[in-house]
């Protein structure tokens, strides 16, 4: 009977402290920061979804195939500049993006290794909207690091 209500006391005991050792929230407690930033697959249907697309405000990165089997192209995004939506040869679009110095400040690779360095890329694209819209996405991310950091 003394083992019962020791078992049963103990039991009590353990659930009262659990509830009041929650900890209770500080006030004041300081907001997440969201990075600007975007990442999204596909430049258009068909061959062009396989194309991924990633900003930041350190890097652009333009992946191409699955794993970026295909290519893999690094920006750093302050150092690059975009000549704007263009008519590629297919009937389709491209965005170009060039050192601004000149320099081969884009790393260039395939997968996860990017060992060769160029001065420019090329992104194609399946419409001049969806090329326009990339170009505009960078200059916003741009100005909203040039704000935030």
């Amino acid at each position: 009977m003394h083992r019962r209500l020791l078992v049963c006391l103990a039991l009590a005991l353990t659930g009262a402290c659990a509830v009041t050792a929650a900890p209770a929230p500080e006030a004041g407690a300081a907001e997440v920061q969201v990075r600007p930033g975007f990442d999204e697959w596909g430049t258009g249907g068909g061959d062009y979804a396989y194309h991924r697309l990633t900003g930041t405000c350190e890097t652009l990165t333009h992946a191409h195939g699955r794993n970026a089997a295909w290519g893999l192209w690094r920006m750093p995004v302050w150092k690059v500049t975009d000549s704007g939506a263009e008519e590629a040869e297919n009937g389709g679009a491209q965005l170009r993006f060039a050192c601004a110095d000149g320099s081969a400040c884009i790393e260039a690779g395939a997968l996860d290794d990017t060992p060769d360095r160029v001065t420019e890329h090329v992104i194609p694209f399946e419409t001049m909207d969806r090329a326009r819209k990339l170009s505009a996405r960078v200059a916003g991310v741009k100005a909203a690091c040039a704000r935030t950091y």
